[in-house]
This record gives C-alpha cells, structure tokens and sequence, in this order.
C-alpha cells in the first residue's frame, strides 16, 4: 500500500506562483528527496502533504486520506520537522517538547528521552542557545517520538557543516530502514539528497523539472540533477527530451544553504 500518492496535484499561491502538477507515490520505508531553490515549492509540497494546504486541482492522498480534511487522523500517524529557525528559542528542550507532545496523543515519553540521549542532546539548556545542528535534532526528536509512518523534514541539514550533515542524513536513513518510516526530505542542494534518498524530485518555480529513481551506486547518485526528464506541460507532438540542467537546472544546483530565507522556501 502506498502511504502517500499525488495525481496532478496542484496548489496556486497569489496570482505569480503555481505548484504543479505533481504526481507522487511512495511505498513504506523509502525516502523521497525534493531539491530546489528559495521558492521552488518545496515547502508548499510538504504543506499540503501535511494538511495545511488543501490542493487547487488533483488529489492529495496520505494513507488513504486526504490530509486537509483529516488532519488529526493524519497527524497522528505522521510526523512534520519545519526549519530549526523555527523552534522558539526562550524555551528549554524539555519545554519545547512538553509543548509539542499536546498535539500528539501517542505521545511516548520513554521515547522521547531515549532518542534525545542517542542524539547527544541537553534538554536542560534553551533551544536558543543550542547549535543549528542540535536543534534540527530537537526537531526531529519531538517529530519522531509517536512513531509516525510517514516523516516530513523541510530543510533539516540547512546550513550545516558537512560532518554535522552527513551525522544528521545518516540518522534519517537508519530510521527508515529499522521501522519502514516514509520519509520526504527537502534541500535547495540535490547532492545533499543524493546519498540517502531512493529518488528525487526537483522542483523550479513550481514546475516539475526532473523526478527520478536513486542509481543502485553512491557514485550514480551523485548525478541525479543529470537526469533526462520532460515535464507534462512541455509535451507537445513528438516527445523531446533535455536533460534538467539544460531546462536552467544547473543555475542552483551549487546553491550554498543558509542565507536569507532558510527558515523554508516561500512559497
């Protein structure tokens, strides 16, 4: 069964932007990388896979339900990690996770505390105080502890030093492959994606520009952003195909994370 499926979903923001039409399943235990610059839609894609965005045209499916109509079934089963900007820094880890676990009533605290001591982190001490690395933890802590099936990370290795981030795709790797969790991670950096996720979607003003399956070696995806693709709305007569860096791709492929507007794309 899939956990979530897209069929030419679309979601309109304003008059200037478009998300879509997106087409997506996802099988227990796989990870779906979504690359793409500031405003890309990678954040709306999350969003409406989460429920806080009711799709303009098409179907949104997680579960079997559709998320904005059912959101605390959904929620309950899923678990959602936005951008460490956004934890609020006056309070201690404790309290940032005694605030999240009222959204959440298979809440386990056991759990909670065990993956806070496997991820090194000091509960005691502010969020505001800790490294970005050990808030994105946080986050995922607080994402993790009702053991969702489904797990939604915006941006969670954003402007992190290389060891920091491989510590933190490694974490979200190992937990979908012990408990068959359905992960989709976003990153304005493909190759960040790339040594984790069994494919990936790249997104540019709203428009699917390349969705593809991970190569079987580390070597082959490291070339993701190479792939040969045609997005719907260019297929007219005989089929042409480009590849994605051919199709302005490559202008944010070595995009550096961590600037101005890190806290998620908008929109």
């Amino acid at each position: 069964m899939d956990i979530l499926r897209l069929d030419g979903a679309v979601k309109k923001r304003g008059n200037h932007f478009t998300l879509g039409p997106v087409d997506l399943r996802l099988a227990p235990g796989e990870i779906l990388g979504v690359a793409g610059p500031g405003g890309a839609g990678k954040t709306t894609l999350l969003r409406l896979l989460w429920g806080f965005l009711r799709p303009d045209a098409g179907r949104v499916s997680v579960f079997g339900r559709t998320p904005h109509l059912e959101q605390v079934w959904v929620r309950t089963r899923a678990g959602y990690s936005g951008a460490p900007a956004d934890l609020h820094g006056w309070m201690t880890g404790t309290g940032y996770l005694e605030f999240t676990a009222g959204f959440y009533p298979l809440w386990d605290w056991e759990r909670a505390r065990q993956l806070s001591r496997a991820f090194g982190l000091r509960l005691d001490r502010k969020v505001g105080a800790l490294s970005r690395h050990d808030r994105a933890k946080l986050s995922l802590v607080a994402a993790l502890t009702h053991r969702p099936l489904l797990l939604l990370l915006d941006e969670p290795v954003s402007g992190m030093a290389r060891s920091a981030r491989s510590e933190m795709l490694g974490l979200v790797r190992r937990i979908a492959t012990e408990h068959q969790t359905c992960v989709v991670l976003s990153s304005r950096a493909p190759e960040h994606l790339a040594p984790i996720a069994d494919g990936l979607l790249t997104l540019h003003r709203g428009r699917v520009i390349a969705h593809a399956s991970a190569a079987p070696d580390r070597a082959a995806r490291a070339k993701f952003r190479e792939v040969t693709c045609v997005p719907k709305g260019d297929r007219t007569g005989g089929e042409s195909r480009q590849p994605a860096s051919e199709r302005g791709a490559d202008r944010w492929a070595g995009h550096t994370t961590g600037g101005p507007g890190v806290a998620g794309d908008r929109p």
